[in-house]
């Protein structure tokens, strides 16, 4: 009876313990995936095709995490919502052409630069305009949130903005004549003035020159995130991984590095 009795405690121990196990399992495999807020709806950076989430800043998000043993669940909403989802604690990164600046540096923590731009102004093909010093009193569009509202304000003689919540509307009212032009990043109006073959065209000159970075929240969590994404991009930089993910989506020009 005393050896049956022994038999069962022993079974019921190996039990507790292959459940343990799978526990500490599952817990470890929750804990190498990091959820990232992105837009979705931003070509190059950040959009779909055929239902699946692609673009430079998807495809460098993934490439870092996979560097530190990490996997990427993304998570899509529209730009002026990215911050809101990471202070809410309901994602642990943003990776959606996300621009560093002092005021943002004082809220979140940012990893090291992925990503170079100099904004500038698209208009419409027949627009007299080919240059930025002729910018003045005209109506410009920029996408609730994006830094280029500030930027505009800043050109040295006054530009009237008028935003839109996303940047196909911004887009459209260039070409429907409802604004004189649209502002965004060189790079990312060559790009997709190029992919959609719509017609406009970039100014002369560029200003406000940016760096981009996943964005984490600035606690311990988003430190120990920095840390080990700084460490992934620097390699990514160094083995030419982001040079060929930025050719890829932005038409040969590599972002990856300053001018």
């Amino acid at each position: 009876m005393t050896k049956r009795i022994i038999g069962y405690l022993a079974i019921l121990f190996t039990a507790v313990l292959i459940l343990s196990g799978c526990a500490n399992s599952s817990a470890s495999n929750k804990s190498k995936t990091i959820e990232v807020a992105t837009t979705g709806v931003s070509f190059p950076g950040s959009y779909k095709e055929n239902n699946q989430l692609k673009g430079f800043d998807v495809d460098v998000a993934k490439a870092a995490a996979k560097k530190i043993g990490y996997k990427v669940k993304f998570k899509t909403t529209s730009f002026d919502g990215l911050f809101g989802q990471l202070t809410s604690g309901k994602v642990d990164a943003i990776a959606s052409n996300i621009t560093v600046t002092p005021e943002r540096n004082r809220q979140f923590y940012f990893s090291d630069p992925y990503g170079y731009f100099n904004s500038s102004v698209t208009v419409s093909k027949k627009s007299p305009l080919t240059s930025l010093n002729q910018l003045k009193n005209k109506t410009i569009a920029a996408t609730v949130g994006s830094v280029q509202i500030q930027q505009l304000k800043k050109l040295g003689f006054p530009v009237k903005v008028k935003t839109y919540d996303d940047r196909e509307g911004a887009l459209n009212a260039v070409i429907n004549r409802q604004t004189n032009g649209y502002s965004n990043a060189r790079a990312i109006l060559a790009s997709v003035i190029d992919q959609k073959k719509l017609p406009l065209k970039i100014l002369k000159g560029d200003f406000a020159p940016e760096k981009i970075a996943i964005t984490f929240n600035k606690d311990s969590q988003g430190k120990q995130l920095q840390k080990k994404f700084n460490k992934a991009i620097k390699e990514l930089q160094k083995d030419g991984t982001i040079s060929k993910l930025s050719k890829k989506y932005f038409s040969g020009i590599d972002v990856s590095k300053t001018d």
